[in-house]
């Protein structure tokens, strides 16, 4: 018998005063080491002294940004060195980098007081009884507790802010799909004239320095202030042309709405004309990071006909009678093979400057997917309604992107913002699928501006955009992936260019990787395919987020790629690609919304897919645990159909829910009693959270600011027991996990997390049990007004199968007053699902 996914109505009921925190002692990272901390001391006023003197003497004034680098074992919040050293009210963190890596500034007369209260740390380890363990412990100062957790103090400086040559970059920006030009971060805004006599001296010679360095470099210029979201990065827009005016400088607004299109000066290409450039961004230290634009490129191979298929394909035809799942597909346009189910066009390319082929796959697959590929590819029944969001020039025809897009990138997602929240008031669009990507690789302490851009068009119109992770460039495909786990991790080890591209890093929206198809022959059956690019893109956080058949990267004789759609004109081909794996998980998506009365949220319904996600057979060896995050994520869904009904065996709950500040969740319940057996509880558990954080871009791989956590805990004599793991928890690791642990396998700050067990013996001592949703801040980080959106989904089951875990449940919730209800239609009895 079929049993639905259940939602609790009134989550509100189980909100409670939050627990207070109670976070790390002081720690002696140098206890019973005293002269190597003395050496270390002196090490660090020496780097401070160091910093000072090149501050003093430097022409852009005494400001300067310092890079704080934190041992592995202070990451944590209550590690860090900002209560006595780099105090808010004189050295402000304006940022971070890596892991464990603050951005501070700095001025010698700061930097004085911070070198004096590293003098004052005690030189030798302090000792003092505990009562509560019973035993001495070593008990620091907070100066020698702070001094002893930074590893070193560094100056910002070039090879910080710029990764490529001069060389690469006149060779790049020739390029007009990049609008050639810079893109120029900042740690602070640039404020407007009038408004400098409310900065202080440093600051103001800080700003006045930076402009007036633009002018040095000449005639032949635009400097624009480009659109941040929220508290991302100041950005500017350099490009040097070969017009005769003198500098032009917008930087007072970022409104890109307001920006007209205008026909701009021819690129100038003179190398010595960019050296002086790089050189002047290079030493003014307002000046982050400059970067090079990047570029959008599909993921996937090009279709070929397939000699052994029906020459045209058959496409249902759709049902003025019938509802269908609403996708919305951003790319080059969608071919009149499927105009019976475009049910609109967002158009503002020129039929010359289309290329329908690609988009025009991807519409089949969600149209006719199952009748081409069948229900192991493609488990959705056939047909969708498509919203067609044709803004993607034909990157094959020189000048086409650039004629639509002058100002590059930013122009691009500007329209592409503009089209989905079209798609999304006229016709209730929630999911899109976009498989382009863009030229630059995801780095692990950046949080891109496309993906911030990505997320910020999500969040806006509560919807969610499948991302393809990209695929590798030919002379970078993997071996076909082998059936011995040795050969296989031995394969990954020497791979190289495969990392996952940008926007996928994305933190609001989904990211998928490919699979081989079944039944193809030349490849093993839902293992990663060999031109799927990998996680982890940041380092906290799993990515991609979920995988799904992209065809093979081997040909094959008859079948070739062994994933078919269809050609504007309707004839059947093949292909591969991310691009093609990434609309099949979009489908399902689609799929529950459309099953779901009224307006699902974002959380739950990106729980939904992870929570029942599946890794495929390949990679269920333990071996493989550490990478089958990286390149399949949670896994495969299944169809939405099995998503939303299980068997009586189990039950699936979902919260769907704020959490304030001052406040978590509390839901205690008892274990179905059927899998209750002399004390002891049995089965299986998984939990899924899904919230949605404020970011901040300024903060690198910390970007994430506030974490929400989940746990399932069984009641024991003294206290609550966490009974799950994390899904990739490795198999060794100690009791007392550090920081960066907790980062890399707990998920800890990632906005998705899973974890899950299965007790076939029972634990005890009680069928007391509870689920808790809590939340940390990062240091100087508060709650929102408006709190922090959140999905938990549990599923407790009996793995035998034979359980009536599902009435066993749904009595006794009701009995502690838990109201329940088919997630399907409890829109109509509650306001948040």
């Amino acid at each position: 018998m079929a049993s639905p996914i259940q939602i609790v109505l009134n989550p509100e009921n189980f909100d409670e005063a939050r627990e207070a925190a109670g976070g790390g002692g002081r720690k002696d990272f140098y206890a019973h080491r005293d002269r190597e901390f003395v050496a270390h001391k002196a090490a660090l006023m020496g780097q401070l002294d160091s910093i000072s003197a090149t501050l003093a003497a430097q022409s852009q004034g005494p400001i300067g940004y310092l890079k704080v680098v934190l041992k592995r074992e202070a990451w944590a919040k209550s590690h860090r060195p900002v209560s006595k050293l780099f105090r808010s009210d004189r050295t402000p963190v304006v940022g971070g980098g890596d892991l464990g890596e603050m951005l501070v500034e700095g001025r010698p007369t700061t930097l004085a007081l911070v070198k004096a209260e590293i003098e004052k740390s005690e030189t030798a380890t302090v000792m003092r009884f505990d009562e509560a363990r019973g035993r001495e412990l070593p008990h620091p100062s907070a100066q020698r507790s702070e001094t002893g957790a930074i590893d070193r103090i560094e100056l910002y400086g070039p090879t910080d802010k710029r990764r490529f040559s001069v060389e690469e970059a006149v060779t790049w920006l020739s390029n007009p799909m990049t609008g050639s030009s810079y893109e120029v971060e900042l740690f602070d805004v640039v404020p407007p004239r009038d408004e400098w006599d409310r900065l202080d001296a440093p600051h103001r010679e800080l700003i006045s320095t930076f402009i007036e360095g633009f002018g040095e470099v000449g005639k032949g210029m635009s400097v624009e202030r480009l659109p941040s979201w929220k508290r991302g990065l100041p950005r500017l827009s350099v490009r040097l042309d070969q017009s005769p005016n003198g500098a032009v400088m917008r930087l007072t607004s970022a409104s890109s709405a307001a920006r007209e299109r205008r026909a701009l000066a021819p690129f100038d290409g003179d190398p010595q004309r960019h050296s002086q450039l790089l050189k002047f961004l290079d030493k003014h230290p307002l000046v982050r990071r400059v970067e090079l634009p990047g570029v959008v490129v599909r993921s996937a191979r090009t279709p070929s006909l397939v000699r052994t298929r029906p020459s045209v394909a058959t496409i249902p035809n759709r049902s003025a009678q019938s509802s269908h799942p609403r996708i919305g597909i951003v790319d080059g346009g969608i071919g009149d093979a499927l105009s019976g189910w475009i049910i609109d066009r967002w158009d503002i390319l020129a039929d010359e400057d289309m290329d329908l082929n690609h988009g025009t796959f991807i519409g089949g697959l969600a149209v006719a997917g199952g009748t081409l590929n069948g229900p192991e590819t493609c488990p959705e029944p056939d047909g969708a309604e498509l919203v067609d969001l044709a803004v993607f020039p034909d990157p094959r025809k020189p000048g086409a992107f650039s004629s639509y897009y002058s100002g590059g990138l930013s122009d691009f997602f500007d329209e592409l913002g503009t089209a989905v929240a079209d798609a999304r008031a006229r016709h209730g669009v929630r999911v899109f699928n976009m498989s382009l990507n863009i030229l630059q690789p995801a780095v692990p302490d950046r949080y891109s501006t496309h993906a911030v851009r990505l997320d910020q068009i999500a969040e806006e119109n509560n919807a969610v955009l499948f991302v393809s992770a990209g695929n590798t460039d030919p002379q970078d495909f993997r071996p076909e992936w082998p059936a011995d786990t040795a050969t296989a991790l031995s394969i990954l080890a020497v791979a190289r260019n495969d990392g996952l591209l940008t926007p996928a890093e994305s933190a609001r929206n989904v990211a998928v990787g490919a699979v081989n198809p079944p039944g193809h022959g030349g490849c093993l059956p839902f293992a990663p395919t060999r031109f799927s690019r990998r996680g982890p893109g940041l380092r906290s956080g799993v990515k991609p987020d979920l995988a799904h058949v992209g065809g093979s990267g081997t040909r094959h004789a008859s079948l070739g790629h062994g994933l078919f759609s269809v050609l504007p004109d309707g004839t059947v081909v093949d292909g591969c690609g991310t691009s093609y794996a990434s609309p099949l998980v979009a489908k399902t998506a689609a799929k529950l919304v459309h099953e779901i009365e009224g307006e699902v949220s974002r959380e739950t319904l990106i729980g939904l897919l992870v929570h029942n996600a599946e890794t495929p057979e390949p990679l269920r060896p333990k071996e493989l645990g550490p990478v089958a995050r990286h390149l399949v994520g949670f896994g495969l869904p299944p169809s939405a159909d099995r998503i939303l009904e299980t068997g009586d065996h189990s039950i699936t709950l979902v919260f769907a829910s704020r959490i304030l500040e001052g406040q978590q969740i509390n839901f205690r319940f008892s274990w179905p009693p059927s899998l209750v057996a002399g004390g002891k509880c049995r089965g299986h558990a998984k939990l899924t959270l899904v919230s949605t954080p404020p970011l901040d871009a300024r903060f690198g791989s910390e970007f994430v600011r506030v974490n929400i956590n989940a746990a399932l805990q069984q009641a024991q004599d003294r206290g609550w027991k966490g009974r799950l793991d994390p899904l990739y928890l490795p198999s060794s690791r100690g009791v007392h996990a550090v920081e960066a642990e907790l980062i890399e396998h707990d998920l800890k700050w990632s906005p998705v997390k899973v974890f899950e067990k299965t007790f076939p013996r029972g634990i005890g001592p009680t069928s007391d049990w509870r689920l808790m949703v809590e939340y940390l801040t990062r240091t100087g980080e508060h709650m929102p007004n408006g709190g922090i959106p959140f999905t938990a989904i549990l599923t407790i089951s009996d793995p035998e199968g034979d359980a009536p875990v599902f009435n066993d449940m749904r009595q006794s919730l009701q009995a502690l007053g838990a109201r329940i209800a088919d997630i399907r239609t409890a829109v109509r009895i509650t306001p948040r699902v």
